[in-house]
């Protein structure tokens, strides 16, 4: 049986989600979101979810790389697509831990409490979930964390994405914990499924199962804010509040001017010279302009440019039969010299050593 309870849960502002679904045009994709590394953890052959979406599994496989939000629902959309499991984001969800979250897992685990651990998810929400809005709303007897927005997204209306998330958090709140956080109640934005799954659903949850609501929201008791963390650790926070920061910043910069420049830098590959007029007047502004605004976000465009020649030139490297002179032209070099030069200051080894030592990915 399907419970539907009385009393509506709070709703995400729409103002909030209106702000994320229209917040800029680029994601980083090594942690943004940290719910697609979740998922991907399911698949042995993660290159092959890549391709399948339409992707080259380097271009998102690093922490400085970049996907657009239609990237990002591809991939997440082929990742979550029906794999014969219709349990599928439930199982994928219940195994997550914080150290799965990289710096901000640690971030959370060194707070003192679980609202303190909660507060730096929700200020840092954009490297796990850059797409959705969460709220932690407090009651005399309940404390209710709601996810909501991403309605721009298809796959968020799916109910493997809604299990996944809903008990990735659960999971989540239980290894800050040490493995126990009493739910009082769980709500998914999906229908109820057919009844002989529910069983999986009350063994992870063990609490009240609402379906079919407007968001996706856990409910506990307000007394939970106040337990301790095991894995408290006051003398790490300053740095992971830096490495976290940073984070941020970069995940912020990549969705103004910078992102746009990383936009038309990826694009323009093989299409002729890379220079800041190009890119500039493609964007219609001058070239002193987009400096000025680069500089403003902490960027420099002959280093977003070598980030992105060097991307590239990695990744056709680690194929065996890539063409060193053509290689040059499309990343705009008059001569191979030219880039063997450049190759070897982005690198610190020839793009034949480089070669060398890669296993081919053909």
């Amino acid at each position: 049986v399907c419970l539907t309870v009385g009393k509506p849960l709070p709703s995400v502002d729409k103002k909030i989600t209106k702000e994320i679904i229209m917040d800029g045009q680029w994601l980083r994709a090594g942690n943004a979101p940290g719910l697609l590394d979740i998922v991907l953890r399911g698949y042995p052959d993660k290159a092959a979810v890549c391709q399948a979406a339409g992707l080259e599994a380097d271009a998102v496989a690093g922490c400085g790389a970049m996907v657009t939000p239609s990237q990002l629902e591809a991939l997440l959309g082929t990742a979550l697509a029906p794999t014969g499991d219709p349990l599928f984001g439930l199982r994928a969800g219940r195994d997550s831990h914080y150290r799965d979250l990289g710096p901000l897992g640690g971030l959370m685990a060194a707070s003192e409490t679980l609202e303190q651990a909660l507060l730096v998810l929700l200020r840092h929400r954009e490297l796990l979930l850059p797409y959705l809005a969460l709220a932690l709303h407090r009651e005399e007897h309940q404390c209710t964390l709601t996810v909501g927005g991403g309605e721009t997204l298809a796959v968020t209306r799916t109910r493997a994405h809604n299990d996944l998330l809903v008990a990735a958090l659960v999971a989540l709140g239980r290894s800050l914990l040490g493995g126990r956080m009493p739910i009082q109640r769980v709500a998914f934005r999906h229908s109820c499924p057919p009844a002989e799954q529910l069983a999986e659903y009350r063994s992870f949850f063990r609490c009240e199962l609402d379906f079919g609501q407007p968001d996706n929201a856990l409910v506990f008791s307000p007394a939970l804010l106040g337990h301790s963390l095991p894995a408290v650790d006051a003398a790490r926070r300053p740095d992971l509040e830096r490495t976290v920061d940073g984070q941020r910043q970069a995940l912020r910069r990549a969705g103004g001017v910078t992102g746009q420049v990383l936009e038309q830098l990826h694009s323009g590959l093989g299409q002729g010279p890379l220079t800041v007029d190009v890119v500039a007047d493609r964007l219609d502004m001058t070239a002193r302009t987009l400096q000025r605004r680069l500089q403003d976000e902490g960027a420099q465009f002959a280093r977003l440019r070598d980030q992105v020649r060097m991307e590239y030139a990695c990744r056709r490297l680690r194929h065996g039969d890539c063409d060193m002179p053509e290689l040059a032209r499309r990343l705009g070099f008059s001569d191979i010299a030219n880039f063997y030069h450049a190759f070897r200051r982005w690198t610190g080894c020839t793009p034949g050593a480089y070669r060398g030592n890669q296993a081919p990915d053909r």
